[in-house]
């Protein structure tokens, strides 16, 4: 068969061009270093390679976070090495004012000094960085610390956003107290229970400055100047602390320590504050309470069986879920529906968790898991306790073990104890109703004695060896001679007790309080050089040198977080590697073979150049000479 000449030269061209455009593209891949240019070229690896590209992206981004959180966090950290560095100056300072033989002119020029170093505090703490507040919170406009005047002038205070620093105990009541943060590629996430951001998922680059130097006042509390008392002499005296008045004898010690340990194991003979049941067999030192039996879990193939709870028994059940297990105490209910409430409202409380619930059917679930439930086993085979009223020397009616006598000795009895829920200002929580909110109880064992007064006993023992009611706070006196009640709005006052075998009177002196903050106490400081109280100068060098603790605290957490940049710093590094190497299996020639290939291209391309002479036909260029 014959073959037209157009056909064979159509076909000759058509191979040409291919050759040639195969050779272009492998110079072109070996030049570029790309295995291809446009995302039509390879959509699958296009699009494998963009979303290489985004991550790299990010991951360049959460560098760049971590290099400013890391200038930031040094800089913080100098900062408050700064004002630690300070605050030891200012010690030093104070010691040498309290020193008895300096005059007047001597303390005024201290006190000049003192307040160049509050100032400098103030500089060192409202740094800036990154355009940042750092220790601002949220305040990223106004400079957070300032010293201010009052209004006749004579005194100074800081205040922090605006507020003074004195004004409140809580850091977080102050404006702008919130956290900045910064996403650093470990899943920034935010937290719906508090609608704020999760501080776990995300790092934290400018602080509560309140919470770093301390707010608020101490409580007024009053001290006694012990190193002026003798030796083998008895002294009392009257202390009103936590709403009670009791009169404290004592007898000096050879040494200030043993003074001060005889005073304060009178304290607590006096004021241990853990209820107990009195004479009449009601809980003593609770303003408000209920007390109920336990009753055995009712249980039916594995679930509770909700119908057999009582209205007034409490229930104890270990509740295992999830790899967790719980020991959950709830009340029985009225109904159905108040027996599921308190059930599910325990569990939440057990768990930390919202997604915990019983059904109808008394089984319980953590999500779509079904818990194993069990009866505490700490409670099998106790007995029931019944319960009458009596009333306190107040006149007020408070519920009482009505059986205590009639329990069988060696037998074991348990008793829940329900105190009122305290909202913030530590008043009781009220239902729609006006009815006091209770917590859901605190468990109280025992095993029965040979007679009433012996299970009182147990009882009592119980309350204070396993600390049921948290762990009873009695007022002591420190090292300074100061007395201390760690109790919230507990005011201490002191006075000499008129029957006293020796006079005390003039060693009691009354402190109203000091600030907390570090700053406002160095301003102190140097109102006090300036009034010439060198005895209280004294005392404000020992809490000035005391106050150094948040800062410590503060400087440590800084320290915390560096380590923790630096490990992000490696962690993305080795991400930016690994994704670097993807991208190179993806978009980069494997130049070995491409040159290769390309050469097997080139003699076919010549080849091709080569059949085209006797493919074409020869033009009248051809022969001209």
């Amino acid at each position: 068969m014959r073959i037209a000449g157009n056909t064979i030269r159509r076909n000759y061209l058509s191979r040409y061009e291919k050759n040639y455009g195969d050779k272009y593209d492998s110079e072109k891949k070996i030049y570029s270093g790309r295995q291809f240019d446009r995302g039509s070229e390879n959509p699958i690896n296009a699009a494998r390679a963009l979303r290489i590209r985004r991550s790299q992206a990010e991951v360049e981004t959460y560098k760049d976070n971590l290099k400013t959180a890391d200038s930031i966090y040094t800089n913080a950290e100098t900062s408050m090495l700064t004002v630690s560095s300070i605050i030891q100056n200012v010690y030093e300072k104070l010691v040498e004012g309290a020193h008895g033989t300096r005059n007047q002119d001597d303390l005024n020029i201290i006190a000049m000094e003192i307040d160049n170093y509050a100032e400098e505090m103030v500089q060192s703490l409202n740094i800036d960085i990154a355009d940042r507040k750092v220790f601002g919170g949220l305040n990223n406009d106004t400079v957070a610390f300032k010293i201010e005047s009052s209004a006749t002038g004579t005194d100074k205070y800081v205040t922090y956003n605006g507020v003074a620093l004195n004004s409140s105990n809580d850091p977080t009541t102050f404006p702008y107290n919130g956290v900045s943060y910064l996403d650093i590629g470990i899943g920034m996430a935010n937290d719906e229970s508090i609608d704020r951001i999760d501080d776990q998922t995300a790092l934290p680059i400018t602080f509560n400055g309140a919470e770093c130097t301390g707010c608020g006042m101490t409580r007024a509390t009053a001290a006694i100047d012990l190193k002026y008392l003798t030796a083998g002499k008895s002294y009392s005296f009257d202390i009103y602390a936590g709403g009670k008045t009791k009169t404290i004898e004592f007898t000096a010690g050879t040494s200030v320590d043993d003074t001060i340990t005889v005073i304060n194991d009178k304290l607590k003979e006096e004021f241990n504050m853990a209820p107990e049941l009195n004479d009449d067999n009601y809980l003593l030192r609770l303003d408000d309470y209920k007390m109920y039996s336990y009753s055995n879990l009712p249980m039916y193939e594995g679930n509770l069986s909700i119908g057999q709870l009582e209205a007034d028994s409490y229930y104890s059940m270990k509740v295992t879920v999830d790899n967790k297990t719980r020991v959950v105490n709830f009340r029985g209910g009225a109904d159905l529906n108040e027996r599921l409430s308190n059930i599910g409202t325990a569990l939440k409380d057990a768990f930390n968790s919202n997604n915990i619930h019983i059904d109808g059917s008394g089984a319980i679930h953590l999500g779509k898991v079904k818990a194993e439930i069990s009866p505490n086993i700490t409670i099998d085979d106790t007995k029931p306790v019944t319960f009458g009223t009596a009333t306190d020397p107040d006149g007020n009616v408070k519920q009482t073990v009505t059986n205590l006598a009639g329990l069988t000795p060696g037998e074991q009895y348990a008793i829940n104890v329900c105190t009122p829920k305290l909202d913030a200002n530590g008043k009781p929580v009220t239902d729609e109703s006006g009815n006091t909110v209770y917590n859901n109880g605190e468990m109280i064992y025992f095993t029965a004695g040979e007679d009433e007064a012996e299970t009182k006993q147990i009882i009592n023992d119980y309350i204070i060896n396993n600390e049921i009611f948290g762990e009873a706070k009695v007022p002591y006196i420190n090292e300074t001679g100061t007395f201390v009640y760690d109790v919230d709005g507990a005011h201490i006052m002191v006075n000499e007790n008129p029957h006293s075998q020796n006079s005390l009177s003039e060693y009691i002196s009354e402190i109203k309080g000091y600030p907390k903050n570090i700053v406002q106490l160095v301003l102190d400081a140097g109102k006090l050089l300036r009034e010439g109280d060198q005895d209280m100068v004294a005392r404000y060098a020992d809490l000035i040198y005391a106050a150094q603790s948040n800062l410590s605290i503060a400087i440590t957490d800084l320290g915390t977080h560096s380590k923790f940049i630096e490990f992000n710093e490696d962690r993305l590094s080795e991400i930016e590697i690994k994704l670097n190497e993807r991208q190179n299996d993806i978009e980069s020639t494997d130049l070995p073979t491409e040159i290769t290939k390309w050469k097997v291209l080139e003699s076919v391309y010549n080849a091709s150049l080569q059949m085209g002479s006797s493919v074409l036909s020869q033009s009248i260029f051809n022969y001209i000479s």
